[in-house]
């Protein structure tokens, strides 16, 4: 998961290592876009089973947890992730659903648990720990982070959480000079 020693660059940008899926921005922006209807219409999913959604919602949970800030769940990252599975990476479906049934069994033969979601977050988390190598996890690590951050318009971040997290103000306009090198022409121009 995530060490406190590591740097929040490195934690991103290990996001994507191994991932079935790599989103381009096209893809990324039209599964954000459906997503973000999805949610505020508080719609069922379209890919996902009612039983698989809140297994990969508690995934989701424990990559970015709720404690005195939202997390995934409040970011409503599980419809990003739906719409992304059911559209534009659909060949990631199948996968996906294997590394939950496999992480399922897991939770039986660990912890006599018929969910991942039912366990303690402690055992939640001592699972996830033994599959982090693997391209499953590291697709829902992805699709966690890509769902949190994203614009809130087009789903995932819901009311902008994710940004606030990170500490990101949306000014729509940027006002010059950008930075240092742009202070100089900037002020010519007057």
């Amino acid at each position: 998961m995530f060490s406190p020693e590591s740097s929040r660059r490195a934690f991103l940008k290990s996001a994507a290592h191994q991932s079935l899926i790599l989103l381009s921005l096209p893809a990324g922006l039209g599964a954000s876009e459906q997503a973000s209807a999805a949610r505020a219409a508080k719609s069922r999913f379209k890919t996902l089973r009612a039983e698989e959604a809140a297994e990969f919602e508690a995934i989701a949970a424990r990559i970015i947890p709720t404690d005195d800030t939202p997390g995934a769940t409040e970011a409503g990252v599980i419809y990003f992730i739906d719409t992304v599975l059911g559209t534009s990476r659909r060949e990631a479906l199948a996968p996906m659903r294997d590394g939950l049934a496999e992480l399922q069994a897991a939770a039986r033969s660990a912890h006599q648990a018929s969910t991942f979601r039912s366990l303690e977050p402690a055992q939640q988390d001592a699972l996830l720990r033994t599959i982090e190598s693997t391209p499953f996890f590291s697709t829902m690590r992805y699709l966690t982070i890509a769902g949190m951050f994203s614009i809130p318009e087009y789903g995932g971040n819901r009311d902008g959480v994710g940004w606030r997290l990170i500490g990101f103000e949306n000014q729509h306009m940027w006002q010059p000079p950008f930075g240092y090198y742009d202070a100089k022409p900037a002020s010519e121009g007057r």
